[in-house]
C-alpha cells in the first residue's frame, strides 16, 4: 500500500467563480467550480473534438497525475500546477469521421502502463509503449479498422481470467445503414505471451438495432461482469435497451443471456448510457440512465432503485422528472459529502445540469449565476486532476466546444481516493468493488464505487475511487473485492489521502458491508483462483479457539465434501481444495458454495469449478 501526499493547490489563473444556489437561496458552503480560462493552457485553447464524443482523466504516463484524453485524437499531459501539455501522437490518426468517437483505456497487456481503444469509422487498439508513444495494433481480428468500426467500446474482464476483454457497439440502422451495416464485436482477450483478441459470437453480437453506449457492471454482485446497451432508435419512436446478465457464476461459462422482466428490462426509453452506482449507500448497485429523446424535446432521464434485486422508480425530485436531452451522466461525491451527486451533459443547445444528493433518496437541481456549468455539452468526465481532493470537470461538444472547471468548493469535509493494481486481476483494476466505510455525521455509512473503464458517454471517469467522508476523522475500514474473487481490507486510515493497493499485498479481517459493528476477526474470503480448475484455495479467520466446520456443497443442497471438522487455534488459516467429493471422486464443472460454521456464526460465498 502507498500513501501519497497532497498538495491543495489553488491555481494562479483568476476566473470567473460559480456558486451553486439551490432555489434562490444560497447554500451554506456553495457547491463552487471555477473555469480555466488561462490562454497558455491548450485544454483552453484548442477546438474541441465536435460530434457525439467524450472524455477521459487518466495517467497514461503513470507520473501518479491525471493527464486527459479527450474525443478520439487530443491527448494533454498534466505537468502540475494546472500546467497541462499537448502531446503529439498517432492516437486516433486515420480513424476517419463518424458522429459517435468513442474511447475505453485499460492495460489489456497487463504491462503497468494504460492502453487505449478508439471506436470510430475505423476502430484501433493502440499499445502504450511507456516511453510517451503509442503502436497501432493492425495484426490480427483485432486489427481490422474498418470490419470493427462502432459508436463506443469498453473493456473488462467478463471471463475473470486476469485479462479484459472488449465489446464494441454499433449503431446499425441508424448511422450510414445502407453502407456499413455492421454488428456489435465481442472480443477475447488470450492473454500471455501475444496477447491476441478472438472475435466471439453469441447474443451480444447479434442483430443490428440502433446500439450506442455500452457499459459492463457486476450489477448483480455475483462475481462476473454484466452488459448494458443503450440502443435509443433516435427516429421519434422508443423502444427497450438490451441488458444482458453474464452466466458465468451460475454455468462456469462465460455465456450472457437478454434480461426481459422487470422495469429495467421493459420500459421503453430512448436509452443511452447506462451507470450502475449506490446513491443510496445501500451497499447494492442502482441504475441511472440517460435518454436522448430530440424528437420530442426531451425525455425522461430514469433512475432505478435496487431493492435486493427488485427495481423500483422513485420519485427523486428532478434528476428523474427534467425533460432533457441527455447524453452524458457523471455520477462522483462532488461535495465530499458522503454520497453521490450527479452532473449530466445536455444536446441540442439545452443546458447541462448538476443534481445534488440530499441523502434522502432525493436530489436537488443546483443553478448556477455567473459563468457556469449550465453550458451545453454531450460529453464530460470528473477527476481530481490538481490532486486536492475535490473531483473537477472536463466537458465537450457540441460543435467545437470544451470547457475544464476545476472544483473549489470549501466546505471542509474530508475524502479518501484509492487506486487499486492488479496482480491476479487485470492490472488497472476494472471491475473490482471498492467499499469504504466511516462515521459520517454520527452514522455508520458504507460506501460502494465499482471500477469501470466506460461511465459516462464515449469516455469514462478516473479510474481512482473517490470517496467524500463529510466529518468523518478516519476511515474505519477499506474493503477491495478484486475481479479474481481475492479481498484486500484496510482499516484505521487517516482522512484526506490517495491510496495506492496492490491485490494481494494487505488482507485482514473486516465485519461484512452493511454491518455496522466495528471490524471483526470471523470472516471467509473468497476462494482464489476463482473460476478455477484443477485447485483453489479458501481463507477464513477465527477470533478465538473454536470449533470449525468448512463444508462444500453443491446447487442442490447436497454436501460435497467436508474441508475442515477441528477444534481451531485463533488466527487466519487456508485449505486447499482439489475439486474432488467425500470419496475422491472428481466433481464436474459447475457452481458451488462454500460455508465456513463457527459455534453460532455461519458464513458461505459462491465458487465455480470450470474444467
Amino acid at each position: 500500500m502507498k500513501a501519497f501526499a497532497t498538495h491543495p493547490y489553488r491555481g494562479r489563473f483568476l476566473t470567473a467563480t460559480v456558486a451553486a444556489l439551490l432555489c434562490g437561496v444560497a447554500l451554506a458552503y456553495p457547491q463552487t467550480f471555477t473555469r480555466i480560462t488561462d490562454p497558455t493552457n491548450p485544454i483552453v485553447t484548442d477546438a474541441g473534438p465536435g460530434g457525439y464524443t467524450g472524455a477521459s482523466w487518466v495517467d497514461f504516463d503513470g507520473d501518479g497525475d491525471l493527464d486527459l484524453f479527450v474525443g478520439n485524437t487530443k491527448l494533454y499531459r498534466n505537468d502540475g500546477n494546472e500546467t497541462f501539455v499537448k502531446v503529439t501522437t498517432t492516437l486516433g490518426s486515420g480513424q476517419g469521421v463518424v458522429t459517435g468517437n468513442g474511447s475505453s483505456w485499460a492495460d489489456y497487456d497487463n504491462d503497468g502502463d494504460i492502453d487505449v481503444y478508439i471506436s470510430s469509422s475505423m476502430s484501433f487498439l493502440y499499445r502504450n509503449e511507456g516511453d510517451g508513444s503509442f503502436t497501432k495494433i493492425t495484426a490480427g481480428e483485432i486489427g481490422d479498422g474498418f470490419a470493427n468500426r462502432g459508436w463506443s467500446c469498453s473493456w473488462a474482464d467478463f471471463n475473470n481470467d486476469g485479462y479484459v476483454d472488449l465489446a464494441i457497439t454499433h449503431p446499425a440502422g441508424f448511422v450510414s445503414p445502407a453502407n456499413n451495416p455492421t454488428l456489435n464485436h465481442v472480443y477475447l482477450n488470450e492473454g500471455p505471451p501475444n496477447f491476441t483478441f478472438r472475435r466471439l459470437t453469441g447474443v451480444l453480437s447479434q442483430g443490428l438495432q440502433a446500439y450506442t453506449v455500452g457499459t459492463w457492471s457486476d450489477f448483480d454482485q455475483d462475481g462476473d461482469m454484466d452488459y448494458f446497451i443503450g440502443s435509443g432508435p433516435a427516429n421519434g419512436t422508443t423502444a427497450r435497451d438490451f441488458l444482458f446478465r453474464n452466466l458465468l457464476t451460475e454455468s462456469g461459462s462465460a455465456t450472457f443471456e437478454r434480461i426481459t422482466t422487470g422495469l429495467i428490462a421493459t420500459e421503453t426509453q430512448d436509452g443511452q448510457v447506462w451507470n450502475w452506482i449506490d446513491f443510496d449507500n445501500d451497499g447494492d448497485l442502482d441504475a441511472y440512465l440517460t435518454n436522448w429523446g430530440g424528437t420530442f424535446g426531451g425525455l425522461q432521464n430514469r433512475l432505478y432503485v435496487n431493492d435486493n434485486g427488485v427495481f423500483s422508480r422513485p420519485a427523486a425530485g428532478p434528476i428523474s422528472s427534467d425533460r432533457q436531452i441527455s447524453l452524458s451522466s457523471v455520477w462522483d461525491d462532488f461535495d465530499n459529502d458522503g454520497d453521490l451527486d450527479c452532473f449530466v451533459a445536455n444536446d441540442n443547445g439545452q443546458t447541462d445540469r448538476y443534481y445534488s444528493n440530499n441523502g434522502d433518496g432525493t436530489f436537488s437541481s443546483l443553478t448556477n449565476t455567473g459563468a457556469t456549468l449550465s453550458l451545453t455539452h454531450r460529453g464530460a468526465s470528473a477527476g481530481d486532476f490538481d490532486d486536492d481532493g475535490d473531483l473537477d470537470l472536463i466537458m465537450v461538444g457540441p460543435g467545437t466546444s470544451m470547457a475544464l472547471f476545476r472544483n473549489d468548493t470549501d466546505n471542509g469535509n474530508h475524502w479518501i481516493s484509492v487506486k487499486g493494481v492488479g496482480t491476479t486481476s487485470n492490472t488497472a483494476g476494472i471491475g473490482a468493488k471498492v467499499r469504504v466505510r466511516a462515521v459520517v455525521n454520527s452514522e455508520v455509512v458504507w460506501q460502494l464505487r465499482e471500477i469501470s473503464a466506460q461511465n459516462n458517454f464515449n469516455g469514462q471517469n478516473s479510474l481512482r475511487a473517490h470517496f467524500g467522508l463529510g466529518d468523518a476523522a478516519t476511515v474505519d475500514s477499506i474493503r477491495i473485492e478484486w475481479p479474481s474473487g481475492m479481498v484486500d481490507i484496510l482499516t484505521n486510515l487517516a482522512v484526506d489521502q490517495l491510496l495506492e493497493v496492490t491485490e494481494g499485498e494487505t488482507v485482514t479481517s473486516v465485519d461484512n458491508p452493511g454491518d455496522d459493528r466495528l471490524p471483526g476477526s470471523f470472516e471467509l474470503q473468497q476462494n482464489y483462483p476463482n473460476p478455477f480448475n484443477p485447485t483453489t484455495t479458501i481463507t477464513y479467520q477465527v477470533a478465538g479457539t473454536e470449533h470449525v466446520v468448512l463444508t462444500v456443497y453443491n446447487m442442490l443442497g447436497e454436501k460435497v465434501a467436508t474441508l475442515v471438522d477441528e477444534l481451531s487455534a485463533p488466527g487466519r488459516k487456508s485449505v486447499f481444495w482439489d475439486g474432488r467429493d467425500g470419496q475422491g471422486q472428481l466433481v464436474s464443472s459447475g457452481l458451488y458454495i462454500y460455508r465456513l460454521d463457527v459455534g453460532s456464526q455461519v458464513l458461505s460465498r459462491k465458487m465455480v469449478l470450470l474444467k
